[in-house]
């Protein structure tokens, strides 16, 4: 009887384990894939924001390089007033014609010239301009000022611009907070957010506009009481801010929707471009504000992504995840059922089962390198870790050239500089200060180079005595966004002409160069160089053959300083040497005379004729002539208008009360 007893006990164990043990499987196997669906979902939403981030730093630099392009408009309407002395409206309409602002320029309303006019000039000039056959010209708004503009010069002459003939843009506030700076400063100057005289009324934008004082030439304009009695007028274009954003981002521009600050608060009277009015599109979460600090002025740019957007990077893979997941929990469970049910078919199934989870995880492994991404994961306190075939591609190895891998492989490989600023960033992700790693850094390439990559991660397991456990993270290349970044930085601080250092950049060195000498009790010679006879071949052989004399002096006087030295082009036809440890004055003197008999070697140009320049060279010396950057190219300036008020084609040495 106790036998019998026994076989059926073990009999109802056997159908118990067979009714509830596949189930038991697939349920832990179901809970596992809620788990690996967050994981994917968190994934797709990573990528998700690296590509917007992309896309919201790509259009930044589109507003700015756009921005960039039109400062170059101005500056060649800047370049027929520094070459003449007079430019008659006839010369600014054809320089505007060949601009050709309406095929290659959207945005801009035109360009224009408004001159600056003191109160007793006032009547002399509307007579003047009225005999140019504008009877009912004048200068607007009426009313007693210290001083006057009038914009007597606006290509194209015609429809909206005509609204802006002699307007006075020095009376209204926003506006004459630009023209001074660039008055002040001798560069460029933007707006801030104003309302345009091209205005009607009807489908209104807002505005703003760039500004270039013109000077009279030939006249001194080292500081700002010389460049205000110097004072000519401006040139200067107007934007349509709508316009000036048209088409700027192609034809993925509906993936973003932006909005334009004036200044750095986000503030609706600021607000000069609201890239839709209804916007139900916005994906909530990804949102990147960012500031753009262009001629003085500052705009804040908020960037929202929409459903398009998110619709070009593939979403997929969650829903892949999951429905693999159930597959495999399903087939799990069918294989404990046909394991407790009957030996044979389980092992039969198995085969079977084992051919299906390879399948399955082909297809996930697919599907995470289809996102191109390196992935890693860390174990915090053994050091252990493990990263996919994208992470090792992207340094230009094979996973299995790395193994066996741990922590140090990626020690041993990202950039010394960098490492120290990783350490420090995980140090505070694991002590709880900051929610989330990321750190932009080099890793060494298998061919030598190095590649940036943008690293992050997240602490995904604590111990329960709150140490961190398991950190898991991506890796993203981001070289090809870092080169542009170079090339963009390397176009703001050097001459597009020349590849020369621009004044910002000479400026840069000129400052550590006196403290080097101050530290070192040395010399530092700066040399003003003006060339003389360039506007003449500029009038009888045209820009092209100007440019070419630009290229070939620079290039000749850099042959003739040393690489710790520095060569400039500040202006049209101005160039700067920076001589470090340069002696004394007769050595100065020496090397200034060199780069003059270099100079005045004949020039081949473009149309088959010959150039002839020469140098007008003004001589300042640290610390004999000055101990700051401001007083030394303030008194080497002086020399030079000095050989050029005389006999030009020389070097002078700045001398107190005048030049030696």
């Amino acid at each position: 009887m106790e036998l019998l007893a026994k076989i059926k006990e073990t009999g109802s164990l056997n159908r118990f384990l067979a009714a509830w043990t596949p189930l038991a499987v697939l349920l832990i196997g179901l809970g596992f894939n809620v788990v690996l669906y967050q994981f994917s979902v968190e994934s797709v939403r990573e990528r998700q924001r690296v590509y917007f981030d992309f896309r919201a730093r790509e259009a930044v630099e589109r507003i700015e390089s756009r921005m960039a392009t039109y400062q170059q408009v101005l500056r060649g309407a800047a370049g027929n007033f520094d070459s003449h002395e007079q430019v008659s409206r006839e010369q600014f309409r054809n320089y505007a014609d060949r601009q050709a602002l309406e095929a290659y320029f959207p945005g801009i309303q035109g360009i224009g010239f408004a001159q600056a006019i003191a109160p007793k000039d006032l009547q002399t000039h509307i007579t003047a301009v009225r005999a140019q056959g504008f009877p009912s010209y004048s200068v607007q708004p009426p009313g007693q000022r210290d001083l006057y503009s009038s914009i007597v010069y606006l290509e194209p002459f015609s429809g909206r611009n005509l609204r802006a003939f002699g307007f006075d843009m020095y009376s209204e506030p926003v506006r004459r907070t630009a023209m001074q700076r660039s008055v002040d400063t001798g560069e460029m100057a933007l707006s801030g957010k104003v309302r345009l005289q091209q205005e009607s009324g009807i489908q209104e934008q807002s505005g703003f506009l760039i500004y270039q004082a013109i000077y009279f030439r030939d006249r001194p304009i080292t500081n700002i009481e010389e460049r205000r009695a110097q004072l000519r007028g401006w040139v200067y274009a107007p934007f349509r801010m709508n316009d000036f954003l048209q088409g700027l981002f192609g034809e993925q521009g509906h993936d973003l929707i932006i909005d334009i600050f004036d200044g750095e608060q986000m503030l609706a009277k600021a607000q000069t471009y609201y890239g839709s009015l209804e916007r139900p599109d916005i994906q909530q979460g990804l949102e990147s504000v960012r500031t753009l600090h262009m001629m003085g002025q500052t705009w804040t740019i908020r960037v929202y992504a929409s459903t398009s957007l998110l619709q070009r990077v593939d979403h997929r893979l969650p829903i892949f995840a999951a429905v693999a997941g159930v597959l495999l929990s399903s087939l799990l469970a069918g294989l404990v059922f046909l394991l407790v049910s009957a030996k044979s078919r389980a092992e039969s199934a198995a085969r079977a089962m084992t051919e299906d989870l390879s399948l399955e995880k082909t297809r996930l492994n697919a599907i995470l390198e289809g996102t191109r991404v390196g992935t890693w994961e860390w174990n915090v306190q053994t050091g252990q870790t493990v990263f996919n075939e994208q992470w090792a591609a992207i340094v230009g190895y094979q996973l299995a050239e790395l193994k066996p891998v741990s922590i140090q492989t990626w020690i041993g490989m990202v950039h010394p500089e960098d490492l120290q600023k990783s350490d420090l960033l995980i140090k505070q992700h694991l002590a709880g200060e900051t929610p989330f790693y990321e750190c932009e850094a080099r890793i060494r390439h298998k061919q030598g180079h190095w590649v940036w990559v943008l690293d992050r991660g997240k602490i995904g397991k604590w111990s329960e005595d709150g140490k961190p456990l398991i950190m898991s993270g991506t890796h993203q290349d981001i070289t090809r966004e870092k080169q542009k970044m170079d090339t963009y930085q390397h176009g703001a601080h050097h001459d597009v002409l020349t590849d020369l250092p621009n004044r910002i950049l000479l400026s840069d060195r000129l400052s550590q160069s006196l403290a080097l000498a101050e530290r070192e009790q040395t010399h530092v010679a700066l040399l003003f160089m003006d060339l003389d006879g360039f506007k003449l071949i500029n009038d009888n052989h045209g820009h092209d053959a100007g440019d070419v004399v630009l290229q070939t002096v620079a290039r000749r006087i850099q042959q003739c300083i040393r690489a710790s030295d520095t060569l400039a082009r500040v202006g049209g036809d101005e160039f700067v040497a920076l001589l470090q440890d340069a002696g004394d004055e007769q050595e100065a003197l020496k090397k200034a005379n060199l780069f003059n008999s270099e100079v005045r070697r004949p020039i081949p140009l473009p149309d088959g004729g010959e150039g002839h320049v020469s140098l007008s060279i003004g001589i300042a010396i640290y610390p004999q002539h000055g101990i700051t950057a401001e007083l030394l190219s303030e008194h080497a300036d002086q020399a030079m208008y000095q050989v050029k008020k005389s006999s030009k084609n020389a070097a002078l040495v700045y001398r107190s009360g005048g030049a030696a």
